[in-house]
């Protein structure tokens, strides 16, 4: 029908503050009000059936749509400002989905010439219709990093996204070479004024030495001077390259108790020294003043003290544009430096441990994903000299006062006991061993889901090669098995993630509606799942879920495309769950994970529901794949 003066102009104000419209300039928005056709659906009628030639793009302004895929299952729940019909006009191709009117529609239509000029003139009316939600989100992705760089740009020119290059001193590099005497070393560090050397052969680093290293293994033990640097230097030190940005080396220097790191080049020369004290020169220390406190904290309440500061923290950093990957390791150091401090303080109290032992993270802080509001998962690993008769009341109360006081520290009780509190997870090697013998050789639906937490594992304190040898031994058993591989899949592949969101409800699947997005629950532990199955499957070392993605790649076990693309939604969806907890923080609430979806913008609307589709592609593949055991 043709549009009078007035319902042009309803047409024009309606388009104008619906995506994407508003992207495009005064001519081609009159250019796409003058297209619009108004066309009206009863309830129950059909618009397009899968197989028709469409010739529209169809946007709602009243009423709503279902697409249901092929015309059975249900694919998507439509409303106000939704678009549909797009993807069959890119493709020059037939509906794939059968759109139905749930509610008495009021659409306006726009036809294929006009709806192609308009892709062609509009690098923004384009980019919102690109039927690959892989790309729309990796935009996404890549538009919220771009933000959020220019947001720390604004606060001045050293920012925490900054690159460590920024820092090095333009001055000659001090080395030595690994043969130079220590008091050659000595002197050579005196007379440069620099408290840390690194030990080269060539433009090579093999090594470094500090003035704590002389003053602990040379002067303290009366070492001959004459004694080549090799043998009391650090060998292999950690490095990062010249792009490392600030944050990742100043958490990577927290979290390993170091205070300098060498910076290397693409090609591997080394042209450079960065130290802790440089960067929060620079940056100042706010942020990490949390650290600082638990560190130096004489008394549990002295850290519960300190963490209480954590939210804040994080409202800060989630307001500089830090992106999640960055806040979550800064939650994780946190945490990581209160289970250090707690087990130190009970250990002074207490006395020496009577065996061998180290502390197990489980859980996001093996994975250092911790996020605010997370609880502990923690157990205790002794050597073979641990005797649980002569042994196990020390660490019985060791593990108490650990849970307890990371509990008042804001780490909450585990509420499936999964704490070095529960005699349960204090076992040797051997016990931990034989313990996921019992999942792995005979498991069960149940026994695999609960066992999930427990294959994220990683040392935080004492002797943290007994992790590293049952972590070994646990997935090599585990990589060997199909039958459990395929148990374990099948669990990740069960979750039940969202269709996307219709008005301000979930839509779940078979059109039921929720109130409440868990975004741990539905968005970010099914892309943990898959990173932690193919983990498992190819023996993959790393414990992070980024890291397992790029290995499942690099293996070929996971498609590099897949990879890229969960990497990519991972990040989406932790970034929307910080901003929420900040946006909680803020209010005075307690974080949390969920999340009323009206209080979420179109844009994240948007891009969750492509992190939605996306997710259930790779968990239905996952699915396939394993189903009988993946070789």
């Amino acid at each position: 029908m043709t549009l009078g003066e007035s319902e042009l102009r309803e047409v024009c104000g309606f388009l104008e503050r619906t995506e994407p419209f508003p992207s495009l300039d005064r001519g081609q928005l009159n250019l796409a009000c003058r297209a619009v056709e108004v066309a009206y659906f009863r309830r129950g009628s059909t618009i397009t059936a899968a197989g028709d030639a469409n010739r529209h793009l169809s946007i709602i302004r009243a009423g709503a749509v279902e697409l249901r895929l092929g015309g059975t299952d249900l694919h998507a729940r439509l409303g106000e400002g939704d678009c549909f019909g797009y993807p069959s006009l890119i493709r020059n191709g037939t509906a794939q989905n059968e759109a139905i009117a749930v509610e008495d529609c009021l659409l306006y239509r726009i036809d294929a010439a006009a709806f192609a000029r308009l892709r062609q003139e509009s690098d923004g009316f384009r980019r919102f219709f690109e039927i690959d939600e892989a790309s729309r989100l990796r935009r996404a992705v890549s538009a919220m990093r771009e933000a959020g760089a220019a947001a720390a740009e604004a606060q001045g020119a050293f920012t925490i996204h900054a690159p460590v290059e920024t820092l090095l001193a333009m001055r000659e590099i001090v080395t030595a070479p690994p043969e130079m005497p220590i008091g050659t070393a000595a002197e050579l560090m005196a007379r440069e004024d620099v408290s840390t050397l690194p030990v080269c052969e060539g433009e090579r680093i093999v090594g470094i030495i500090t003035d704590k290293d002389l003053r602990r293994r040379v002067l303290a033990v009366g070492l001959d001077l004459a004694t080549p640097v090799s043998s009391v230097m650090t060998p292999d030190p950690l490095t990062v390259p010249l792009s490392e940005p600030l944050a990742s080396a100043l958490l990577t220097m927290t979290g390993m108790h170091i205070h300098h790191l060498p910076v290397l080049d693409a090609a591997g020369r080394l042209r450079g020294i960065v130290s802790a004290g440089d960067i929060l020169a620079q940056l100042g220390s706010n942020w990490l003043h949390v650290v600082r406190e638990i560190e130096g904290a004489g008394d549990p309440q002295a850290i519960a003290r300190a963490t209480s500061q954590l939210p804040r923290a994080v409202g800060g950093l989630v307001g500089a544009g830090v992106d999640a990957d960055h806040v979550a390791r800064y939650v994780s150091t946190v945490a990581e430096v209160a289970h250090r401090r707690l087990l130190a303080l009970a250990q002074a109290e207490l006395g020496p441990p009577p065996a061998r032992f180290a502390l197990v993270a489980f859980g996001s802080l093996a994975r250092s994903e911790v996020a605010l509001g997370s609880d502990q998962d923690n157990g205790f690993v002794f050597a073979e000299d641990f005797d649980r008769e002569r042994h196990d009341g020390y660490f019985a109360e060791l593990g108490r006062r650990l849970s307890d006081g990371l509990n008042t520290a804001g780490f909450r009780y585990c509420p499936g006991d999964i704490m070095a509190s529960n005699p349960a997870y204090r076992r040797t090697v051997e016990e931990w061993q034989a313990h996921f013998s019992g999942w792995i050789d005979k498991p069960d639906p149940q026994a695999v889901l609960e066992s999930g937490i427990f294959f994220d594992m990683r040392g935080v304190a004492g002797e943290i090669a007994l992790v590293e040898a049952m972590r070994e031994r646990i997935f090599e058993a585990a990589r060997r098995n199909r039958i459990f591989l395929s148990f374990i899949a099948r669990s990740a592949a069960a979750t039940a993630v969202p269709l996307g969101f219709f008005r301000n409800f979930l839509l779940k699947e078979d059109a039921v509606e929720g109130k409440v997005l868990d975004l741990k629950a539905q968005a970010i532990a099914p892309i943990v799942d898959l990173a932690r199955s193919h983990a498992i499957a190819g023996g993959i070392a790393a414990t992070g879920t980024i890291d397992r993605l790029a290995a499942a790649a690099k293996a070929g076990s996971l498609d590099k495309e897949a990879a890229r693309d969960l990497a990519a939604c991972f990040e989406f969806v932790r970034d929307v769950r910080f901003r929420h907890q900040a946006e909680q923080v803020a209010r005075g609430d307690p974080p949390s994970n969920l999340l009323d979806p009206g209080d979420l913008s179109r844009f994240d609307r948007e891009h969750l529901r492509d992190a939605f589709k996306l997710i259930r592609a790779q968990l239905d593949k996952l699915r396939s794949d394993f189903a009988g055991g993946m070789g």
